[in-house]
């Protein structure tokens, strides 16, 4: 795969990001031009220069039992009230404190909080973050993110489900700088009751359901690229792991009439299930597990979820250490520690309902939840169905992240 290449500080866009990280970044600041465009952090991102001279910071781990993990909404048990039970038990057995933040939303305006950290090899705040397959590969390539001691990691030598490794994660096929966290199926969501209301269906069946004149200023799409115009490709028939530039073009040009028709009402992150929640999204492209979460959380069946025949997306969010994270180690010992089937399943017990890449939990969880253990959007019994889309050169990654944010401005 080709090497991303990164930016020296005296890039113009390099120094705007150092200011802007100076003050709070929200994904509207980057993606409705307050600030630096989500365009701009992809071309600087891919802009001369490198980070090949830097090295891992010294690490604290056996004087400081302490250890800071970054990561998205919904991926954690306890998350609703904060209890965070596998966390505490993790604590209890190692002695290392943990420090567990949700603070991504959205994969480039965390890029763009932590970047001038990264390229210096600095402390970012995290010892490991969960970032999606693309931005993991940006950071691969940049070298600035730590190889993994899989002395530390007996575990996941053990239980990493081969599924997860190889050319089909061309970025790292053997599993040296990232691990997977969670896989996320993109498929279509509704309200079921508001969906019903507006169209007389139960549900949608083709993505074109999601155009129907009654649902204009209610469809709702991710900030995710790979996964929005990822499920529209697929749905063209076109094979989104070989796609051409004219596909992907063409695609787009659908998605900026849809937008600017008013069909489409929003594209975020994860917060765009509030407003699946309230009502005022009535139906979109959405990843499942937030469904299944968010029908756990409401007590009842509200939101409904379609893998369409089509095809459906699949990315994972991964584990990755910095280079200047200071609890290597620790960070190390915590991704041990979630790679037991038996901590996997009690996540997924616990209302983590996304895929878990450790072999054997899904055992578990049938053997405590037999409904759970079956579900095929939490534990899929043929990974292979799914779709992944093709990695991106550094001109694509440019070009077409660039085209993305100017289609999707102004709808956040």
């Amino acid at each position: 795969m080709t090497k991303f290449q990164d930016p020296n500080l005296q890039d113009p866009m390099v120094r705007d990001l150092i200011k802007l990280a100076k003050a709070p970044v929200t994904r509207r600041t980057v993606l409705t031009g307050a600030g630096l465009s989500a365009a701009a952090l992809t071309l600087a991102a891919c802009s001369p220069g490198g980070s090949k001279h830097l090295s891992p910071a010294k690490d604290l781990s056996s004087s400081q039992k302490v250890v800071t993990w970054d990561n998205w909404p919904f991926y954690m048990d306890g998350e609703s009230d904060s209890s965070f039970p596998s966390i505490h038990a993790f604590e209890k057995q190692t002695g290392i404190k943990v420090e567990y933040n949700i603070n991504i939303d959205d994969n480039n305006t965390y890029y763009a909080r932590v970047k001038n950290q990264l390229l210096l090899g600095k402390d970012t705040g995290a010892d490991t973050m969960c970032l999606t397959d693309w931005m993991a590969a940006r950071l691969i390539n940049s070298s600035l993110v730590q190889e993994l001691n899989y002395k530390l990691l007996p575990n996941v030598t053990k239980n990493l489900d081969p599924f997860y490794k190889g050319k089909a994660w061309s970025y790292d096929p053997d599993r040296k700088y990232s691990l997977p966290w969670k896989g996320i199926i993109a498929g279509i969501g509704y309200h079921k009751a508001n969906y019903k209301k507006l169209t007389g269906k139960d549900a949608p069946t083709k993505l074109e359901d999601l155009w129907a004149p009654e649902l204009k200023g209610k469809v709702e799409v991710l900030s995710e690229m790979r996964d929005t115009l990822g499920i529209m490709m697929l749905a063209k028939g076109i094979d989104i792991s070989s796609f051409s530039s004219d596909d992907f073009n063409n695609t787009l040009d659908e998605f900026k009439k849809l937008v600017s028709d008013g069909q489409v009402r929003g594209i975020k992150g994860n917060s765009y299930i509030d407003d699946y929640k309230n009502g005022d999204a009535v139906a979109g492209i959405v990843w499942c597990g937030d469904v299944v979460s968010t029908n756990a959380e409401l007590g009842g069946d509200v939101l409904g979820v379609v893998l369409l025949e089509s095809g459906s997306t699949l990315a994972c969010d991964n584990y990755q250490i910095p280079m200047g994270a200071q609890h290597a180690a620790n960070a190390e010992a915590l991704i041990n520690y979630y790679y037991q089937p038996e901590v996997a399943a009690e996540l997924a017990l616990g209302g983590v309902n996304y895929l878990t890449p450790v072999l054997g939990a899904r055992e578990v969880a049938v053997s405590k939840n037999p409904a759970l253990g079956n579900n095929d959007l939490v534990f899929p019994s043929d990974l292979t169905k799914f779709h992944q889309f093709r990695p991106l050169s550094p001109k694509e990654d440019n070009q077409f992240s660039k085209a993305w944010s100017d289609a999707s401005n102004g709808v956040v």
